[in-house]
């Protein structure tokens, strides 16, 4: 039960309040305690599922246990990150096309042989100080992958060079 209260982001407290149920008796079920008809037919109901299938998810959540639900949780938590990513990514991508497409239909027309080169190019620049800003804030190029990746080449370096010290 605690896997279907947390794919939906409901505290314990909201779970019991939807359910018209104490949050303590939510514990105990969540613990695997046996739950009453009414206790289950109010939570199933809170689910949208038949009370055979939270027995069923009861059943399986006490012999899988605590440990792999949070697993659960952290890879839910994982595909949100990326998820995230992906959104901030096509942003990035429909942004920098748009002031592309702003730059060239709306700005060069008004190039008149030098006249307006000034302007052109302090838009332009702003532009491209826009574009490359968000570049940096989506894909991070100096974010946690590159400090990991930096961490395991100076590792490598050092295993190397200590196996070629005994080597020698």
């Amino acid at each position: 039960m605690k896997a279907l209260r947390l794919e939906r982001h409901w505290s314990q407290e909201q779970l019991a309040h939807l359910s018209g149920l104490n949050v303590r008796t939510i514990q105990r079920v969540e613990k695997g305690q046996k739950a009453g008809s009414e206790t289950l037919k109010s939570l199933a109901a809170v689910f949208e599922i038949s009370i055979e299938e939270l027995n069923a998810v009861i059943g399986h959540e006490s012999q899988v246990g605590d440990d792999e639900l949070v697993v659960e949780d952290k890879d839910n938590s994982r595909y949100k990150q990326a998820q995230e990513k992906i959104k901030s990514k096509k942003y990035f991508y429909g942004l920098s096309g748009l002031l592309t497409l702003i730059f060239l239909l709306l700005m060069l027309p008004n190039y008149n042989g030098g006249e307006n080169l000034a302007p052109l190019i302090v838009v332009f620049l702003s532009f491209a100080t826009i574009i490359i800003g968000l570049a940096i804030h989506v894909f991070q190029p100096f974010g946690e992958e590159w400090e990991e990746d930096q961490i395991t080449q100076l590792l490598a370096r050092k295993n190397r060079k200590e196996h070629s010290d005994l080597d020698t």
